[in-house]
């Protein structure tokens, strides 16, 4: 039966306790992520829990990470992604994220992932502050009028309805990878949040398109997936930064110029 890791501590030669932003960094370094030496990551003068500053002036158009795809978070890349494509058809839903969120599941809980150390950076989700994590009452309170609570309430019963019809049922078939008493709602509910939060779809190919049109079908979109490094950036669509897919590598590159110490 699947049980909840406990999160290893990563020591260094003088046996002192990496913390867990140095061991994301390491873990950056052997999977062959390659960081601008214009930026850095850090705790300090950041809006969220982590976030990645300006240490010099930034031109319009210049790289700010490349990270491997093989170093990418998703279905595909997971070590249970043989069997998430075997039975991709019994984990069909409305929100069709379930195939991310039990790799998200097996590899947050695995002493083993491959992202143990960028996983490693949440200890907990709830810390990103969504309003599925408030009560009731605080969000009637403090949101009533805006449609929030009645979105939020809407979208937790459609949680535990793909939760309960989707991914119990297909955990009930692995229980020597996933189990109920370690995967539970609570954490699925928390994952979602961090989907919501984090994650990045890959746009259509144009030739795709292109073909798709010819055709008269309109191919669905790419799935979210997990980018360890760009969720360092503040998420405002084409504000600071933009996602760049390639064959081999994913790129992040600078749309506006930023000045030294500035909060990307």
């Amino acid at each position: 039966m699947a049980a909840r890791a406990k999160r290893a501590k990563v020591t260094v030669e003088d046996g002192s306790e990496l913390s867990p932003l140095q061991s994301f960094l390491q873990w950056c370094d052997g999977v062959g992520l390659e960081l601008s030496s214009k930026v850095c990551v850090s705790k300090e003068g950041t809006v969220a829990e982590y976030g990645m500053l300006a240490k010099d002036d930034i031109e319009d158009g210049e790289v700010l990470f490349t990270i491997p795809r093989s170093a990418l978070l998703h279905q595909g890349t997971t070590k249970v992604s043989t069997l998430l494509e075997k039975e991709r058809s019994t984990l069909q839903s409305s929100s069709g994220w379930v195939p991310l969120l039990l790799a998200l599941l097996y590899e947050y809980t695995s002493s083993q992932s491959h992202w143990r150390a960028y996983l490693s950076l949440w200890t907990d989700f709830k810390t990103l502050d969504h309003p599925m994590f408030w009560s009731k009452e605080e969000r009637g309170g403090l949101l009533k009028g805006t449609g929030v609570p009645e979105a939020v309430d809407r979208d937790l019963a459609n949680i535990q309805r793909e939760y309960t019809d989707v991914v119990l049922p297909f955990m009930s078939r692995h229980p020597d990878l996933w189990s109920p008493g370690t995967h539970t709602l609570d954490l699925y509910t928390q994952l979602v949040a961090f989907v919501m939060a984090y994650s990045f779809q890959e746009p259509q190919d144009e030739e795709d398109d292109d073909e798709e049109e010819e055709e008269g079908e309109e191919k669905p979109p790419n799935p979210p997936m997990m980018v360890p490094m760009a969720d360092m950036l503040n998420h405002v669509s084409n504000h600071n930064a933009n996602l760049e897919f390639t064959q081999v590598r994913t790129h992040l590159l600078r749309q506006l110029c930023t000045f030294e110490n500035h909060l990307l």
